[in-house]
């Protein structure tokens, strides 16, 4: 596990989000006293921070382009009568641990090639970028990369992103410990703490417990940290409660809240050509993604959407009718005319495309406040609000109303759009920044065991060589809710029943519950395997002794089996369902 302190010159951060994404550049320094100067750059040269998460193919599925270019590029092939395979919002389908990506026209392609492709294309402009500033070309291996990933996130959606980043041509090996995979909403806690204002760092103390809520695109991920470090000293921390959020709690689920009226006001002819047209849709959503950014109720009096892009489908009268019909069904919630092809929106609609994701949001913080006032004994002080999501005026203002006194703090960075991949590169410099983490689930293995008749179930009674043994038995490793320092190993040995096995099935089990006892019991999940070569039939069983190393803490789980005698080693091969 000492790989993880190779010789590298620069790290490279993917931030590869569900709505945008973004890169950012670091190079390592033999000076530890110097404070790293991070460059984020944004793959399409655009003149935001980050370019629209979407990829564009052609009817033969190859590469066309990427971010606001693939989207501008899509909009002029269909204009043109012809068709093309775009895609958005695919991060999510990973999620669902769903193996096909839906294009814009129904069309699918394998989750893998879109999202490798994906990683292919920024990972190619962050290499081009370092070369220009460094003058030469630089070799991968001598690079770490930083992949970002939800804290929602488990190790087979992890795994996943790994063997796209192998497909990309990142790295060779997926087990490669020049790739990383920094959990963004740690990222965030590292960057906002660094950027914070020389006041404020200095209330940020050791024992402090921060919140960070990344609130993005597609999902919102919350971790909660306590301190372990003073203002001035390098940033460490202890992960006080598993990692958690919601899925489709990001901003993205605005848009979609936004569409859902879209069909109920337009009807269903007019909503109709609205989906047919690229060019159409993609010129709505653009005024909409103006108007939900800006979008503060205390400022605003009304949101103005245009729906001149509808052409001779939508007049001055169809559009009147529109509008009275659709007040009649909502006196609360109500759209105003403006011209011909105008509509204001009132604050409480806006409010009502917003309110659904704030509020489970909100719910979900105030539960986690007083599970760590039971844990810890004492409140967060700081709740830190990131992700392109937090830049929400709305979103802001109510999360700041909730929460904000004289004893709880929320912080909004300066960058908070850019705050998970920035602190992806400080993630990078320092791997080991956090120092322990909380386990998701409980973990173990299948084991046989000596048949005990006064603890085990008869049913579970095998005879193997004359011999009574206990089936099914879950070996744990590792309890959920323990706290797991980064890079703890633990390690059990095992050995096979029969002596003429000549290889030995290790099969991996995770579940909720921390009293387990057999694989077979309710909510036991299968999540892995590894078969190890133990030595040929003639062999005695003590040679063909096989040790297990789980190794926890960090972003990822890794296990290795070991056979003593053969050297034989094998790396866990996770489960990944499409179903």
């Amino acid at each position: 596990m000492a790989d993880y302190l190779k010789d590298f010159t620069h790290v490279i951060a993917i931030d590869f989000g569900t709505g945008e994404s973004g890169y950012a550049l670091v190079a390592n320094s033999s000076n530890k006293n110097t404070k790293p100067i991070i460059e984020v750059f944004n793959p399409c040269d655009d003149n935001d921070q980050k370019t629209p998460t979407a990829i564009l193919f052609d009817n033969n599925k190859n590469f066309l382009d990427f971010g606001s270019n693939a989207i501008r590029k899509y909009a002029e092939i269909v204009d043109n009568g012809s068709t093309a395979l775009l895609f958005q919002n695919y991060k999510i389908s990973l999620y669902h641990m769903q193996s096909e990506a839906n294009s814009m026209d129904g069309r699918s392609m394998p989750l893998i090639t879109v999202i490798s492709e994906t990683l292919k294309y920024i990972s190619n402009c962050a290499l081009n970028k370092l070369s220009e500033q460094v003058g030469e070309t630089l070799h991968k291996e001598k690079i770490r990369w930083i992949l970002t990933v939800p804290a929602l996130w488990n190790e087979e959606h992890k795994l996943f992103m790994r063997k796209a980043a192998v497909k990309a041509g990142i790295i060779n090996d997926e087990n490669s410990f020049n790739l990383l995979l920094c959990l963004e909403p740690e990222g965030a806690s590292i960057q906002v703490r660094e950027d914070s204002e020389d006041i404020l760092k200095k209330k940020i103390t050791k024992n402090s417990i921060i919140v960070v809520l990344d609130c993005g695109g597609g999902t919102v991920d919350i971790t909660i940290n306590k301190m372990l470090c003073e203002p001035d000293e390098k940033f460490l921390s202890n992960e006080v409660l598993s990692s958690t959020g919601g899925c489709e709690w990001g901003s993205k689920y605005v848009d979609v809240n936004f569409e859902n009226f879209l069909k109920e006001f337009l009807g269903e002819k007019l909503f109709a050509v609205y989906q047919k047209n690229a060019s159409m849709k993609i010129d709505i959503l653009d005024v909409f993604e103006l108007l939900k950014k800006k979008f503060n109720p205390e400022t605003v009096k009304h949101s103005r959407l245009q729906l001149s892009y509808l052409g001779e489908n939508l007049t001055s009268d169809i559009l009147k009718n529109l509008v009275n019909n659709y007040n009649l069904l909502h006196p609360d919630a109500k759209v105003t005319q403006r011209g011909s092809s105008g509509i204001d929106l009132s604050n409480e609609l806006m409010m009502s495309f917003f309110d659904p994701l704030v509020d489970k949001i909100i719910n979900k913080v105030k539960e986690l406040l007083e599970e760590t006032k039971k844990k810890a004994g004492y409140y967060p002080k700081f709740i830190f609000l990131v992700g392109g999501f937090g830049e929400s005026p709305y979103l802001r203002q109510k999360i700041k109303k909730e929460f904000e006194s004289n004893e709880l703090i929320v912080l909004i960075p300066k960058r908070p759009l850019v705050s998970v991949v920035r602190g992806a590169c400080m993630f990078g410099l320092n791997p080991f920044s956090i120092t322990s983490r909380i386990a998701k689930k409980t973990y173990g293995i299948s084991t046989l065991g000596i048949f005990d008749e006064k603890k085990h179930p008869l049913n579970k009674k095998v005879m193997i060589d004359g011999e009574a043994f206990c089936e099914n038995i879950f070996d744990t490793f590792v309890l959920k809710d323990d706290s797991v320092s980064v890079n703890q190993e633990i390690v059990k040995t095992y050995c096979p029943v029969r002596g003429a096995q000549t290889i030995m099935k290790i099969i991996l089990y995770y579940t909720d519950k921390r009293d387990v006892n057999y694989i077979d019991e309710e909510g036991v999940h299968k999540f892995g395997e590894l078969i190890v070569n133990i030595g040929e039939k003639n062999q005695g069983i003590e040679d063909k002794l096989v040790t297990v190393s789980f190794l926890f803490g960090n972003t990822q789980i890794y296990i290795i089996a070991k056979n003593k005698n053969t050297g034989d080693v094998k790396k866990c091969e996770f489960k990944f369902d499409s179903d």
